[in-house]
């Protein structure tokens, strides 16, 4: 499937080269005003964004949170440009029966954001499960209050370990692991 303006590293592994130079592009543009009312703002509309994670809340909110050239990338992808990030998020939550996104707390360090998260999801792979997955994203908004670049990173095994064969393999392998440190 071809996504436009996209990398795709293998799924699990982040590809660092590319997360450098993306966060390296955002060195030079003006960023959002530490403590001010628009930062504030910025900061309410990624919580209420990540809520309920669905397609008809990406489509109606996606252009309000993230700026026209954002960078985003998590274990499974890395895309570039709303309208690819649109399309990504969108696969991403088609599956999904429920999904939402309690925003933890988010911290700020110079001109980052570190928003920790609990990931709530029921997939149509298994309807009666609910899967938790905790993770953090790493933000930096444009002067406008927008998302110019996000990576996000999260246990993938808790969603991996539901899967009927992939599962049995992952839980082994975890498994074997535990018992080495026990």
């Amino acid at each position: 499937m071809t996504w436009g303006c996209t990398t795709q590293p293998k799924s699990g592994v982040i590809d660092l080269e590319e997360y450098r130079r993306a966060l390296a592009a955002t060195d030079d543009i003006a960023l959002i005003e530490p403590d001010s009312a628009l930062e504030a703002e910025a900061l309410q509309r990624f919580e209420d964004f990540y809520a309920v994670y669905s397609e008809e809340v990406i489509r109606e909110g996606i252009r309000d949170l993230y700026a026209d050239d954002a960078w985003f990338g998590d274990p499974f992808h890395q895309v570039q440009g709303i309208d690819a990030m649109e399309r990504y998020f969108v696969a991403m939550a088609e599956p999904a029966k429920e999904c939402t996104f309690m925003v933890d707390d988010i911290q700020r360090s110079g001109p980052d954001y570190y928003a920790r998260w609990t990931m709530q999801l029921v997939s149509e792979a298994a309807p009666k499960e609910r899967i938790e997955a905790l993770g953090f994203s790493h933000v930096r908004f444009n002067e406008e209050g927008k998302i110019i670049f996000q990576q996000d990173y999260w246990d993938t095994s808790a969603m991996f370990d539901r899967l009927p064969v992939v599962g049995f393999w992952t839980r082994l392998v975890k498994g074997r692991l535990a018992k080495r440190f026990e």
